[in-house]
């Protein structure tokens, strides 16, 4: 476990020296910060895997949590050396938020003036994030084959994907993973290349598109740019960024799977998008095609959980607000790159309560619950009601811990909620859209790390390590 850690940390490491060749290259001094941690982040690396190599035995279910957890928290701390020694002047707890934020592709932030910010910095992160889409899978396939069986438990405790692999060997699977990711990050910054972005803009935005983390090179985010098409193609990239992976690798295939949630997740975005759409024409007359861009690409941005921005919703009045809360919740599909309590998850309580309604009419019936061709057995439906039980008590609980900071309550229950989700902007004064988090209080953003790791690996996977249960050898 160790020695795979320490090739992934060795690898985050080579990747830092990128910014730096790029800030060197504009003779901006942060070069030198990317450099120092990057050689450092090597350094630790390799000694771990060299230390470690050839005596962990054999890897167990526990070992997998472990490590799951563990990359999350140290990638975390590595890959926060360049911003806390940049010249952002940073403390070291908001090196690690902004960190945290970007590899699990939250994109709450506490930076502003990022308009005039060094490119490479920028750059560190916008690839925090396309690193942290990508998961552990693609970052981890160069070392599956030492991780043998555990490969598999590997990924199905970092992502939430409940379909039936094709692939019988998971290094396979990753790499394909990983060329359909690229692929449409290319394409896309090709999209917003030719509707107007920079290339370095294009390039970071596509990127944080992708990876449904919504970091900018603006303050004013996607704003910025006034353009309806970037909007569009906005849309439409964050909206395949939702999409289970698998779906995708295999949409051109005689045997593609159907997936219920892929039909909810559509629905759900037309429906939410008129509904604010004839909501806005009924309180300001006069709706354009500009608004139904811009509610289209609100709505995708909050399901997706990207979090950019098009302007700041909570001017159009408190209902929107609430309206968008709401969405905060729901996610895009399982085995996607989005955060939320995801679509699969609501199918299959929607197949429970309807199977508990009708066995209230007729109690001896024997038919089963069916998730498109699979059958939903009560070991499925039990961990999923009780991951959404889990996930708003995560929610109530650190917003309950937030407003013991000091936080008021309505600052307090976004945060708690976007982090939980990882979907990067609150509601608020403070933490909206228009605003950030760099005035909360450390213990504040302390919280809110926890809960953006522990909502990255959806709940169980963190909360393992708490039960007296784990730790029994």
């Amino acid at each position: 476990m160790l020695s795979a850690l320490g090739i992934l940390i060795a690898a985050l490491g080579g990747l830092m020296f990128v910014p730096a060749i790029i800030d060197l290259a504009i003779f901006n001094e942060d070069w030198q910060t990317f450099v120092g941690g990057g050689s450092v982040s090597v350094a630790f690396g390799v000694a771990l895997f060299l230390a470690m190599r050839g005596q962990e035995g054999e890897w167990t279910i526990r070992k997998s949590i472990m490590f799951v957890n563990g990359i999350w928290i140290s990638i975390s701390l590595f890959a926060s050396l360049p911003l806390y020694f940049s010249s952002l002047n940073l403390s070291f707890v908001d090196a690690f938020f902004e960190t945290v934020s970007g590899l699990t592709t939250t994109g709450s932030t506490v930076l502003s003036g990022l308009d005039s910010m060094a490119p490479g910095l920028l750059f560190w992160r916008s690839f925090m994030q396309w690193i942290g889409g990508l998961g552990i899978v693609a970052i981890s396939v160069t070392i599956l084959p030492m991780i043998g069986p555990g490969g598999q438990r590997l990924f199905f405790l970092e992502s939430s994907e409940q379909s039936d692999n094709p692939y019988p060997r998971i290094r396979e699977f990753a790499a394909k993973i990983a060329m359909v990711y690229s692929a449409l990050t290319l394409a896309c910054a090709l999209s917003y290349y030719l509707l107007g972005m920079t290339s370095f803009e294009a390039i970071n935005h596509a990127m944080t598109t992708l990876s449904t983390g919504g970091y900018s090179t603006s303050d004013n985010s996607m704003a910025h740019f006034n353009s309806l098409g970037i909007l569009l193609a906005a849309s439409l990239f964050m909206f395949l960024g939702g999409m289970p992976f698998l779906y995708m690798i295999r949409f051109f295939a005689t045997d593609r799977p159907k997936d219920p949630q892929i039909s909810l997740y559509f629905r759900g975005v037309i429906i939410a998008t008129l509904l604010i759409y004839f909501f806005k024409q009924a309180l300001s007359p006069g709706g354009s095609v500009e608004d139904l861009v811009v509610s289209l690409f609100d709505v995708i941005s909050i399901v997706t959980t990207t979090g950019f921005g098009a302007g700041d919703y909570q001017t159009w009045g408190p209902l929107f607000g609430v309206f968008f809360f709401i969405l905060t919740f729901f996610g895009g599909c399982s085995g996607s790159t989005a955060g939320g309590l995801k679509q699969f998850r609501f199918v299959v309580s929607w197949l429970v309560i309807k199977e508990a309604a009708a066995k209230l009419v007729y109690p001896n019936r024997a038919v089963p619950m069916r998730y498109g061709v699979r059958v939903v057995d009560n070991a499925m439906a039990a961990s999923t009601l009780s991951l959404v039980f889990l996930f708003f008590a995560t929610f109530i609980l650190f917003a309950i811990l937030l407003q013991m900071t000091g936080l008021d309550f309505v600052t307090a229950i976004s945060a708690s909620a976007t982090a939980v989700a990882n979907v990067g902007p609150g509601l608020g004064d403070i933490i909206g859209p228009a605003g950030n988090f760099s005035t909360l209080p450390d213990a504040a953003k302390w919280l809110l790390a926890i809960e953006m790791i522990l909502g990255r690996l959806e709940i169980l996977s963190g909360l393992a390590l708490f039960t007296h249960s784990f730790w029994r050898w």
